[in-house]
């Protein structure tokens, strides 16, 4: 290092240590006495200004624009707010259904809103102003029609009387056995009238119409394995291939056959002295209530309760397990365990103007649910579609799903033989 430097630095520090600690210049007091000067006298102070003016003091620029956004944001969410408020409390208006019993479905133009609570009550809101279409409806009570007229913004009061019903209950035939074994276990439906479809649900089901049918009778079970080994060893048919889910399934006589296509379900049927059930036998069977004169959603009822039915599950049962569920019939499995065909083209009701693909000669219809479905695709309105042939994909993947039982007419001569010979 020069000398210069060592005598301007203080010595030999090793570096510039001026970007860090400043420079501290020494004071008098400190100074060496030998080169100390006597300090000139001060000069006086300067009188201060009249009207001082204060530094300017540094200050941060907020962008304008910023301030606009937010201003703006501010001003659209209040009118947001106060046009829901004003919108919500105008339009339209507010039903209060009161009297009628716990649990009664409400209705309004066709479309389910609700059920009543425990004090027979249920406010519907949000109901377009003019002439609203209603209806309550509970099982073992007349369904309650009326028509409900509001203004927007009106609270309308819905008084509701339900009443039993004033038909008599289905009646009774004479002569013909409840119960009958014929190539499997069978339950009489009576002859009469009931209703067929539903308005409140998917379009295919509408619309809900009166069918009125002769008596017949429905195998108690869906037909098993070994029933339908026992005619394909009688008519040398191939048994059906085992289901990707359970590759020892046919080895089960007891559980319910799949993987029979529509036309060998419907020899077997042939084949046992019956048919396959029509779609409104079968809806029938699963949902009529012969008593009460009113239809179930589901066999066992209006409320999708778990534990009637093999539902959301991984393997079908055996028939006979699901006894909670039965219809009011008697018959068991027509909620899940698994699909069901029957004898009828997916075809539209009378009066349905729905746009389906797949209405047609085509398709066949399958019904009520399969053990992996969820609890809506098990009601006893709801309708499927399959080609009457399995496709290569099924065969290849052994999707097995659908199976099947049988009906009879009541008044079948065959049957009838059987029934006299049985008597003896």
């Amino acid at each position: 290092m020069d000398e210069r430097d060592k005598d301007n630095s203080g010595g030999d520090m090793g570096g510039d240590f001026g970007m860090t600690i400043p420079l501290i210049r020494p004071s008098a007091e400190t100074a060496p006495r030998e080169t100390r000067a006597v300090p000139p006298p001060p000069p006086p102070p300067a009188p201060p200004p009249l009207n001082p003016t204060p530094a300017p003091s540094a200050k941060r620029r907020f962008p304008l624009w910023i301030l606009g956004v937010i201003v703006g944001g501010v001003f659209l969410l209040a009118i947001g707010v106060a046009l829901y408020f004003f919108m919500h409390s105008t339009a339209g208006f507010t039903m209060v259904v009161v009297g009628a019993p716990p649990g009664s479905d409400v209705f309004v133009d066709n479309v389910r809103r609700g059920v009543t609570s425990p004090d027979g009550t249920i406010k519907v809101p949000d109901l377009k102003a003019g002439k609203r279409l209603v209806r309550v409806s509970h099982t073992g009570y007349e369904d309650f029609n009326t028509t409900v007229s509001g203004k927007d913004g009106e609270d309308k009061r819905v008084p509701v009387t339900l009443t039993q019903p004033s038909v008599a209950a289905e009646a009774k035939p004479e002569g013909l056995p409840r119960e009958i074994d014929y190539n499997g276990a069978m339950l009489l439906v009576g002859a009469g009238e009931f209703i067929m479809g539903d308005d409140a649900h998917n379009a295919e089901e509408k619309p809900a119409h009166k069918v009125t049918l002769p008596d017949f009778y429905i195998d108690k079970f869906e037909v098993t394995n070994g029933q339908y080994k026992k005619f394909c060893d009688e008519t040398h048919r191939a048994i059906p291939t085992n289901p990707w889910w359970d590759n020892k399934y046919f080895s089960d006589p007891k559980m319910p056959v799949v993987g029979v296509a529509w036309a060998d379900a419907a020899a077997y049927a042939q084949w046992a002295g019956k048919r396959l059930p029509t779609e409104e036998e079968w809806e029938k069977a699963a949902s009529w209530g012969p008593d009460t004169m009113k239809k179930r959603q589901w066999p066992w009822g209006d409320s999708p309760e778990q534990g009637h039915a093999t539902i959301g599950a991984n393997h079908p049962t055996p028939g006979g397990q699901n006894s909670s569920g039965a219809s009011a019939y008697g018959v068991e499995d027509m909620a899940g365990n698994v699909l069901e065909w029957v004898n009828a083209s997916y075809q539209p009701y009378q009066g349905n103007t729905a746009s389906d693909p797949h209405f047609g000669a085509t398709n066949r219809v399958v019904r009520g649910g399969h053990f992996k479905s969820e609890m809506d695709d098990a009601r006893t309105s709801r309708r499927f579609y399959a080609p009457q042939e399995f496709t290569a994909a099924e065969k290849k993947e052994r999707s097995w799903l659908i199976g099947f039982r049988c009906a009879v007419a009541a008044d079948d001569p065959k049957l009838q033989e059987r029934l006299k010979t049985q008597a003896k």
